[in-house]
């Protein structure tokens, strides 16, 4: 072989491996610049002109025909392809619904069983594991980590505290604060499939502190990672078995569960005005308890209403888990976060929202009006609020009326 035809095949090897390397680069890039995605790919958004109704209590049907016109005028607001919730009251659900569609292309409509990526909606999700392992002592809120049998690999966590974590007070990296450079690429090429929550660790173990913890407050889905090795590790079964056996199974709920292909998923859409394309294909399984799980309102409405059931989380458990944690200095941290939920004062609420790729997720539990709100859509808006502030219309249509039900 001559040398020339060495170093031309050389060359290839080297394109063809940086643009293996480079191409998630330029997809998470892209995410945020519409210039830099697929120009031949956009299509205009409809608005919906039907509603798709699941659950609805029969003294609620007014009220549900009210909610899905609230659905569909926010849909056209804001251009989503679709648009879901539900609503729980006194621990039964009283009314789910779809707006739109769950994929463009193929003219699949959304409905009250289409599965939405939530996000950081999942911290809430994990956080349910934690309180029931909390309430029955198979781990403990203020034990330093380094007590479990759990190989950190990284020395410097074996003093942090599951407090510390589930309120972001740990002084772990976010992902845009992360030092160790090979996890940061992991976490923005999202292709790499973990089959287990101790792999992830590995994302960021080469990553320092951010600060003394306790001292400060950082949100950061990394801590989120860690609260669910040390879940795993105490309850000697792996994370989603633990979340199956101990959240999802004994209220009877088929999600929420880990992203992945399946038949009643949404197709997830990047957002420009008007206009959208499917969002790029990416692995979430690195960032499952923080942030990979999907779900459908429903489900979500009536794991939030859990929290209200004392049979099922104890009122001292709840009320730990929805009390704004301080700082060491005596100060609630900047963002009232809670365990694992931020807290509402002046709504007195808990509640906790999501974005993921394609996607926004919102789960708000009132308990003085024992109402949960929960809604999904399968696109992401530059202003949150544009999403979230639907929750308010919703909360004054459904607080008319009062079902009686025991939980």
């Amino acid at each position: 072989m001559s040398v020339r035809r060495l170093a031309g095949g050389l060359g290839l090897l080297i394109v063809l491996l940086l643009t293996y390397l480079l191409w998630p680069v330029y997809g998470f890039i892209g995410e945020d610049t519409p210039w830099m995605r697929k120009p031949w790919a956009w299509q205009a958004v409809p608005a919906a002109d039907d509603c798709q109704s699941g659950v609805v209590q029969p003294a609620m049907a007014q009220l549900a025909e009210q909610a899905c016109s609230l659905l569909k005028t926010r849909q056209a607001a804001i251009h989503a392809p679709s648009l879901s919730a539900a609503v729980a009251m006194d621990g039964e659900l009283v009314w789910s619904a779809a707006v739109g569609w769950a994929d463009l292309a193929s003219d699949k409509l959304a409905t009250p069983q289409t599965l939405y990526r939530i996000g950081s909606t999942s911290k809430p999700v994990t956080g349910t594991l934690l309180a029931q392992m909390v309430a029955n002592h198979s781990v403990d809120l203020d034990t330093p980590i380094g007590n479990y049998e759990l190989a950190l690999p990284n020395p410097d966590w074996a003093q942090l505290t599951l407090r510390q974590l589930a309120s972001h007070m740990a002084g772990m990296p976010e992902y845009s604060t992360n030092k160790d450079w090979v996890g940061l690429y992991q976490t923005g090429a999202l292709r790499r499939h973990h089959t287990n929550i101790t792999e992830s660790l590995e994302l960021f173990d080469g990553s320092p502190l951010r600060y003394q913890p306790g001292t400060k407050f950082e949100y950061s889905s990394f801590d989120t990672l860690i609260i669910a090795a040390v879940l795993q590790s105490a309850g000697k079964q792996p994370f989603t078995e633990l979340i199956r056996q101990q959240v999802t199974a004994p209220l009877g709920l088929s999600s929420p569960m880990p992203d992945a292909d399946n038949s009643q998923r949404a197709t997830f859409y990047q957002l420009d005005e008007d206009r959208v394309q499917p969002w790029r294909k990416v692995d979430l399984s690195n960032k499952l308890p923080g942030g990979g799980f999907m779900s459908r309102p429903a489900d979500l409405a009536m794991l939030g209403s859990a929290w209200l059931n004392n049979e099922f989380i104890d009122e001292a458990t709840r009320d730990t888990f929805w009390t704004p944690q301080t700082l060491n200095n005596g100060e609630v941290n900047e963002q009232s976060y809670a365990l694992t939920w931020r807290w509402h004062e002046a709504g007195h609420y808990a509640h906790h929202g999501g974005v993921s790729k394609g996607s926004m997720a919102w789960l708000a539990v009132y308990p003085e009006r024992s109402l949960v709100i929960a809604m999904t859509m399968n696109t992401t808006l530059p202003e949150f609020t544009d999403f979230s502030s639907l929750q308010t219309e919703l909360v004054a249509l459904f607080s008319q009326v009062k079902v009686q039900t025991t939980l």
